[in-house]
């Protein structure tokens, strides 16, 4: 039974109150990781970026880890939404356009590519924070649609052998060398134009 937000003030009231209280955290612990860091961001920072107690952010993420880790999987979850099984009901390619849209979308923004380089810029200092990056981020998408891939053996829509190795490949056609370029500073997030032929050859390398 699904407990509804109740404006009076009941069980449903505290927890759209929690809820709101950890979109709030997380919002502000995203702006406190990109002007700080990770290493330079302190809990103090984000509970007033957040406008919450100290002792609040640590309920809701018990660590600075977590709290990253919290910030790199809300951006998952723009990706890996409710609305994929949705999505994953359309026929194939209309299915994987719309999956590789929103990942396109995340990927090439601009605040990812930030978090991306903090995690490069201080993963030697703290060396657990490029395997929580991978897991919270890549790793999701990866099953996600690796998970589709298999679900949908046999499909003669589909030319895909092993569905792990095809997901990561075209989820790596997407971003290809624009992804990295953006990353080094040398270039821009891609014109939609690029975007588009992206798509289309990630969807060539898996669709017959």
């Amino acid at each position: 039974m699904t407990l509804a937000v109740d404006k009076a003030g009941g069980t449903g009231g505290r927890a759209g109150l929690s809820d709101r209280k950890r979109e709030a955290i997380l919002k502000g612990a995203k702006a406190v990781f990109l002007k700080q860091g990770f290493g330079g961001a302190s809990m103090d920072e984000v509970a007033a970026a957040a406008g919450v107690s100290k002792m609040t952010v640590y309920r809701h993420f018990g660590s600075k880890e977590d709290l990253f880790a919290g910030v790199i999987t809300e951006l998952c979850h723009l990706i890996v939404t409710e609305e994929i099984d949705e999505i994953f009901a359309r026929p194939p390619r209309e299915a994987l356009r719309a999956f590789a849209r929103k990942m396109t979308d995340i990927v090439f923004a601009r605040d990812t590519a930030e978090l991306h380089r903090i995690v490069i810029a201080e993963s030697r200092r703290f060396p657990k924070l490029g395997r929580l990056f991978y897991e919270t981020g890549p790793q999701v998408c990866i099953d996600a649609l690796a998970g589709y891939f298999i679900r949908h053996k046999g499909d003669p829509a589909l030319k895909v052998s092993d569905p792990r190795r095809a997901a990561e490949e075209f989820l790596e056609l997407l971003r290809g060398y624009s992804h990295l370029k953006m990353l080094l500073g040398i270039d821009k997030a891609p014109a939609p134009r690029d975007i588009d032929a992206r798509i289309e050859a990630a969807l060539r390398h898996v669709m017959v």
